[in-house]
């Protein structure tokens, strides 16, 4: 039978004694040694999870995937594993918009990345500089694929509202925000779209702040699988609901910034596409651990959000096999080309093939072609003139100079159009 809530078990015991056998069930299991306990008292009582057959399978089967993404991850070429990455952050970010409502799209981010990338950005005074619409945002989620200097975790409650600021800048106006270095003063409830109370966030401002404090020392636990304190953690900041919005975006943001330890990036660079598609399960989840007789078990919460790692890892999986068979095939189109191409045409073909197959948008600068190729802008320029006079590029801007493979030049590199 599998594992069943002290929801279900109480309506399912029909006997006059069901309420003292529901505090024997949850005595027990709070008291199991493999239980993980938090000391976090909630509503409904201390956040805790058990360790049920079916979540050691869960935290197995997702260990066993994040194998098979590293081993496809190493196998691809610099520049293939660049644009991956890159479009996978610009997805990452529009779909975390897209499940608040907030429009934004890959074009857009790619901008905001673009605007940012010379320049080092902190998060500190996010709320008060201009740059272009989302850039702080993304930023952070491009800092989580630096795996040699990785973003640090917060330590205190103020950091979480620098990063805060960072993501809803260009989504809020400053009517929808608190004071700067502080949470939410007043109630906020959070309704279905019949109008019935889903959840009431935490209250006053103060208990705002210590459960942030003790959802910090959760993260840090080290008592804890890191898989498992970063889901309740995740959990947690939703149910605080320390902002009157914004509560989303920043809750996946840190789930994205805590998973990133213990799991691949491009499993972390996709969760929030994964919840965007699995929406009703997601929200379901918190339901079900809020609900009273559930005392505040966050067992079921946590294999729902397995079993969501889980699909995020098997389109990787799927979507990364693909594109190495295609990328083997672009090789050899590319080693096929006649005489007639120069050893410089044929490396720019494969290097835009790969952004073709790769990356978002399939476009390069001619500056960054320039120092692929390391040669002077001239004689890249000249490549770039040699190929489109074949009809195999097609220039897609002026100024900067920036080109894309035409119809003819993917037919010729073997790529579907």
């Amino acid at each position: 039978m599998a594992y069943p809530t002290l929801e279900k078990l109480f309506y399912k015991d029909a006997s006059s004694e069901r309420f003292q056998h529901h505090e024997e069930q949850l005595k027990l299991r709070l008291e199991s040694e493999s239980t993980f306990r938090t000391g976090i008292e909630l509503e409904n009582g201390e956040l805790f999870c058990a360790v049920p057959r079916e979540l050691s399978l869960a935290n197995e089967l997702v260990l066993r995937r994040e194998r098979r993404v590293s081993a496809l991850w190493r196998s691809l070429p610099t520049v293939a594993l660049g644009a991956y990455l890159r479009g996978l952050i610009l997805d990452e970010v529009v779909s975390s918009n897209e499940i608040e409502g907030v429009h934004s799209t890959r074009r857009q981010i790619e901008i905001a990345l673009e605007s940012a990338e010379s320049a080092e950005v902190s998060t500190e005074g996010a709320a008060e500089r201009e740059h272009a619409p989302f850039r702080e945002f993304a930023l952070l989620y491009l800092g989580l694929t630096d795996r040699d200097n990785p973003p640090a975790q917060p330590q205190a409650p103020l950091d979480i509202r620098n990063i805060y600021d960072a993501i809803v800048r260009d989504a809020l106006d400053k009517r929808g925000r608190v004071a700067p270095g502080h949470f939410r003063t007043g109630p906020v409830v959070i309704e279905d779209h019949r109008g019935k109370e889903l959840h009431r966030g935490v209250n006053p401002e103060s208990k705002v702040v210590d459960l942030l404090t003790q959802m910090i020392a959760l993260e840090q636990s080290v008592d804890i699988p890191e898989i498992n304190s970063a889901l309740l953690a995740h959990f947690l900041f939703e149910y605080i609901h320390p902002f009157y919005d914004g509560n989303g975006r920043t809750g996946r943001y840190l789930l994205a910034l805590n998973l990133s330890r213990p799991l691949s990036t491009a499993t972390v660079l996709s969760l929030s596409r994964i919840i965007a598609e699995n929406k009703t399960p997601y929200y379901k989840a918190f339901d079900v651990t809020e609900r009273r007789l559930n005392c505040s078990e966050a067992t079921h919460f946590v294999m729902a959000m397995l079993d969501l790692i889980g699909k995020a890892q098997e389109q990787i999986i799927e979507d990364l096999e693909g594109k190495g068979a295609a990328l083997t095939r672009l090789s050899q189109q590319v080693n096929q080309l006649d005489e007639s191409y120069t050893d410089r045409e044929r490396d720019l073909l494969f290097y835009l093939g790969q952004l073709t197959l790769f990356g978002a948008f399939g476009e390069i600068k001619m500056a960054e072609a320039a120092s692929y190729l390391n040669v002077s802008a001239p004689t890249a320029r000249k490549t770039f003139e040699s190929l489109s006079g074949r009809d195999l590029l097609v220039r897609v801007s002026e100024r900067p100079a920036i080109y894309r493979l035409s119809r003819l030049g993917k037919e010729a590199l073997g790529i579907p159009d």
